[in-house]
């Protein structure tokens, strides 16, 4: 048996369409013929002629490979027929005609694209792995695409690819902080279409939100926060809880098992600082903790400010004064509350938050009746009201007047050479204008003498007050409801002059002295109250009236005189009397002994005598003898108060003893003490040592503010001398620093303590035995410095990049991030923009041709520093740069039938035009060559590569700058050739 095949060429293609038009190009495509001739269908030759025109033209001498292709070059709005005939090793068949004439219009569509199943569900992706969304995209003219992301800019995180027929969005290596909802846009001249796509990252939580304190007391803190934003696709079971006291770097675990969104902690120090970190755990792991931004203060809510008063009243307006609390729980009073409650009603309305001490409540309604009521604030809260008296608000006038109450029945005394302030309230609405009068003359402002007037009252000073300024001073108050005039009377007392004398010694006894004297001649202003009349005893021989009185001691002389005293003071004494003597002795003081021996100094020591004569001891004389055989001479020039004296000025190795005499208040001078032992002038020496307390071996660190003590004990022979210094300075007292030192103690006090105030402190004690020395180490914890250069490295229409350099002193802890602020033109208001912990930052969003300022602060555990601004504003506006090629390869091989995606990296500001060339001619793109741009990088793609692919590429870049081009050689083409058998 034989069979025949018959091999022929194929039938003609099916379902042949023109699936869209522009004014010069058509998309044609078509299906497979349903008969292949029996040999596979090598590829297709499409044909079209023009409406009204016989030939038809091949768009390509060689058959295509798809099942669509784009016509290109055709006559601008022409109307042409089209056709296709499929091709395989026997010939070409027959054609395929599309049935109507196809007239060249731009043909518009609406945007479309559709998410496959894994994207319209929550894409779920674990921490470290890549998001990929790949979206297939429709729409003539090809649709503008657009994936944004609340709060990312997604420019910066992500890779974003985008041609004719599909979208690619890919975030290598996500974070928590990339799930969420993904938008998409897609918009041409035709419509719109938008979608999205959920994003959950598996990843541990983020921190808690909002993390406060929400009621303070004395002795606890209770902390709320909100949930984390991102829960890290995993239900957060727990948090953990932690508290770090200012003074100290590490934290202390309070929970790690508590779920609710409050906890209390109690037991806390009252008035002690404290810090605070929250931090959510799931099932991934423990999350970023939430910190307290400043350490809280453990207090409880102030007391009610007292006195709250009514001052004034107008047609719509009431002022208010008060006074502080008499308790601010513990830490600073930040403000106060003022609440107004008009009558009739049971509203209180808040009116305004202030620091000041009054305030003036305005906007009222004339003729209504208003309470007030304030509140004082703390960290803690708000203390209980304190309400005032109603006030009904209406102008008010009244005729001038003076409230003399503070006046005591309208007279002030005052010292001869005193400084008076006389302030006397002014009442009367409007305000009385006043003026002064002293006598029936208007009172002569002096530098001594002057009015001085306040909103609320008048002042009469006086500096240095005589006699003469005694006297009436009258004050008239003058408004248009009347005049009111009110006097005073100031009374300048004296002392009173010395009592007439001589003094007459009118009888004497043996246990008893009748004087007489005249009165002053000046009493000073005031009557004489009493005379002193005092005695005094002397040593010194007087020649006259001696007399003998019981309880008198014999030997001493006794003087007296007289001094008048009124309620001014006390009058110059008279002349004394005639002096009376007597004489009693004085008893020896105890023997002496050496308390320190140096080779040059020896100081003694002796007790007081027994026996004082009668009269206070009032001094002692020393006297040496050098051994054997030396006379006694006297060791003092100056008299000795206390009973311990240094005798210097000796000879070293040799041997001394030592006697005192006392001598009292009547002159009389004692026997000389017992002598002392032989003292040998030869130094007793011990090494210094210094005794400091075990709690200064580690750093003392304190607070800026606040006030820190070192102090130590030493010990030595001879008594060291002690040194503070500072960074090679020696130490000094001043107002700030207090240096006390003794014998054997040292202290230091540093007052209202700085950061500069910080660092090593060396005290040491020196003898000549040696030295000792111990370093205390303070750390003064305060805010950081501002950071340093701030410059600006990019600018761009949109964006600014600044960078800048760390503090020059982080304030004693660690630099925990910077606080980025942006000023607009005009502006008096700064914006936070963002909070970075790197030394750069990219500030987006600008408009463009707008003038910004910007400014930076550091942070750190104890605060905000001073911000650093820019020293000059920045314009956003576009860097012009001409078009610049930064192509690595020139030339690419390629295999036929392979894919070639060709990257030309450049730069250009503003944006360039691209056009493409192949072998000097504008290049034609299809569906398989076609040509894309980014902002950084052109790209050429050629699918399915054939020998007409090979050839040179030439790329023109063009802007308001510059223009510049490059050529690309594409080579390497391998032609395959593959021959069948015929049967």
């Amino acid at each position: 048996m034989f069979f025949s095949f018959s091999l022929d060429p194929p039938g003609p293609p099916s379902n042949p369409r023109i699936t869209g038009t522009t004014k010069t190009t058509a998309t044609f495509a078509w299906g497979r013929p349903h008969y292949d001739g029996g040999l596979e269908v090598e590829g297709y030759i499409v044909e079209y002629k023009k409406e009204g025109h016989d030939d038809w033209e091949t768009e390509m001498q060689y058959p295509l490979k798809a099942t669509e292709y784009v016509i290109g070059k055709l006559q601008k709005g022409g109307k042409y027929h089209f056709r296709v005939s499929a091709v395989n090793s026997e010939g070409v068949g027959e054609p395929a005609e599309v049935e109507k004439v196809t007239e060249l219009i731009d043909q518009e569509t609406l945007p479309d694209f559709e998410l496959d199943a894994e994207l319209r569900r929550t894409l779920v992706v674990r921490c470290r792995a890549s998001i990929r969304m790949f979206v297939p995209i429709k729409g003539r003219p090809v649709p503008e695409v657009t994936w944004s992301k609340d709060d990312t800019n997604l420019k910066t995180r992500a890779h974003i690819d985008t041609t004719e027929s599909y979208t690619l969005l890919v975030i290598p290596d996500c974070t928590r902080y990339d799930a969420g909802k993904y938008n998409l846009c897609l918009e041409n001249v035709a419509g719109k279409k938008t979608g999205f796509v959920n994003v959950k990252v598996l990843d541990s939580p983020g921190p808690p939100v909002n993390l406060k304190p929400r009621e303070i007391t004395k002795n606890s803190i209770t902390l709320q926060w909100e949930i984390p934003i991102i829960d890290g696709g995993s239900k957060i079971h727990n948090y953990i809880i932690e508290k770090r006291e200012a003074t100290k770097k590490a934290y202390t675990v309070l929970s790690t098992t508590w779920q609710k969104c409050s906890f209390k902690i109690p037991d806390l120090e009252e008035g002690a600082y404290y810090y605070f970190r929250v931090s959510a755990e799931n099932d991934l792991g423990v999350g970023e903790p939430a910190e307290t931004p400043e350490p809280i203060r453990v207090s409880q809510a102030p007391s009610a400010p007292e006195n709250l008063y009514v001052t004034d009243v107008t047609a719509d307006s009431a002022s208010l004064a008060w006074t502080k609390p008499i308790h601010d729980g513990g830490s600073l009073i930040t403000g106060y509350v003022i609440e107004a409650q008009k009558k009739d009603t049971d509203q209180w309305v808040h009116v305004t938050t202030i620091k000041a001490l009054d305030y003036t409540v305005t906007d009222l309604i004339e003729g209504a009746e208003y309470t007030f009521r304030i509140m004082a604030v703390n960290a803690s809260g708000r203390s209980d009201p304190r309400e005032s008296r109603p006030a009904i608000i209406k102008e008010q006038t009244s005729a001038p007047g003076f409230d003399l109450r503070g006046v005591y029945q309208k007279t002030v005394i005052a010292k001869a050479g005193d400084r008076i302030k006389v302030e006397i309230p002014v009442l009367g609405k409007p305000r009385p204008v006043v003026s002064w009068k002293k006598g029936n003359v208007a009172l002569k402002e002096t530098q001594r003498i002057n009015i001085e007037t306040t909103p609320t009252s008048t002042i009469l000073n006086i500096s240095e007050i005589k006699r003469t300024d005694g006297g009436q001073y009258s004050m008239t108050g003058k408004n248009m409801l009347g005049t009111m005039t009110e006097t005073i009377t100031v009374l300048v007392h004296d002392i009173p002059g010395p009592p007439t004398g001589p003094i007459k010694l009118d009888e004497v006894s043996c246990d008893y002295v009748l004087m007489s004297w005249e009165a002053p001649e000046n009493d000073g202003g005031v009557p004489i109250n009493n005379y002193i009349v005092e005695m005094r005893e002397t040593t010194a021989l007087v020649v006259g009236n001696i007399f003998k009185s019981t309880g008198l001691v014999d030997g001493i002389v006794y003087e007296h005189r007289v001094i008048a005293e009124n309620m001014a003071g006390l009058s110059k004494p008279s002349k004394p009397s005639e002096p009376m003597y007597a004489l009693d002795p004085v008893d020896s003081p105890g023997r002496p002994v050496a308390l320190n021996i140096t080779r040059h100094e020896v100081t003694v020591s002796w007790t007081k005598p027994e026996g004082d004569g009668g009269f206070s001891i009032t001094g002692y004389t020393v006297e040496r003898r050098e051994m054997p055989s030396g006379r006694w001479l006297k060791a003092n020039f100056n008299n000795i108060l206390e009973t311990v004296f240094t005798v210097s000025g000796l000879i070293e190795d040799a041997t001394y003893e030592f006697r005192v005499f006392a001598r009292n208040s009547a002159g009389a001078v004692s026997a000389p003490s017992q002598s002392s032992e032989a003292i040998t002038c030869r130094d007793e020496i011990e090494e210094p040592r210094l005794d400091v307390d075990a709690s200064y071996s580690s750093n003392v660190v304190v607070m800026a503010g606040e006030v820190f003590k070192l102090e130590a004990n030493v010990t030595g022979r001879p008594i060291p001398s002690l040194v503070w210094t500072k960074e090679g300075k020696e130490l000094v007292d001043t107002g700030k620093l207090e240096i006390k030192t003794s014998d054997f103690h040292t202290t230091l006090v540093n007052k209202d303590s700085l950061r500069r105030d910080g660092g090593a402190f060396i005290l040491t004690a020196s003898n000549p035995g040696g030295f000792a020395k111990f370093t205390f180490n303070v750390k003064v914890l305060d805010r950081p410095g501002p950071p340093d250069s701030l410059t600006v490295t990019d600018v761009t229409g949109t964006s600014v990049t600044l960078t800048w350099e760390k503090p020059d002193h982080d304030g004693g802890s660690r630099i925990t991030g910077y606080i980025v602020e942006m000023q607009g033109k005009g502006s008096e208001k700064w914006t936070q923009v963002m909070v970075v912990k790197t030394n750069e930052a990219q500030v987006t969003g600008l408009t463009q041709g707008e003038e910004y300022m910007f400014r930076i602060s550091a942070t750190n555990e104890k605060g905000v520093s001073d911000p650093r601004p820019l020293s000059v504003p920045v314009v956003a506006k576009d860097l012009v740069i001409s078009p610049t090629f930064k192509l690595l390869f020139s030339t690419f091989s390629v295999l036929a039938g392979d894919d070639v995606k060709i990257d030309v990296p450049y730069a250009a500001c503003p944006k360039a035009t691209a056009t493409w060339l192949k072998d000097g001619a504008v290049l034609k793109e299809t569906t398989r060559v076609n040509a894309e741009a980014t902002d950084k990088s052109l790209l050429l793609i050629i699918k399915e590569a054939c020998r007409d692919d090979v050839g040179t590429y030439t790329v023109k870049l063009t802007n308001t700058a510059g223009e510049a081009s490059t050529d690309i050689s594409v080579v390497h083409y391998i032609v395959e050739k593959r021959e069948s058998t015929r049967k």
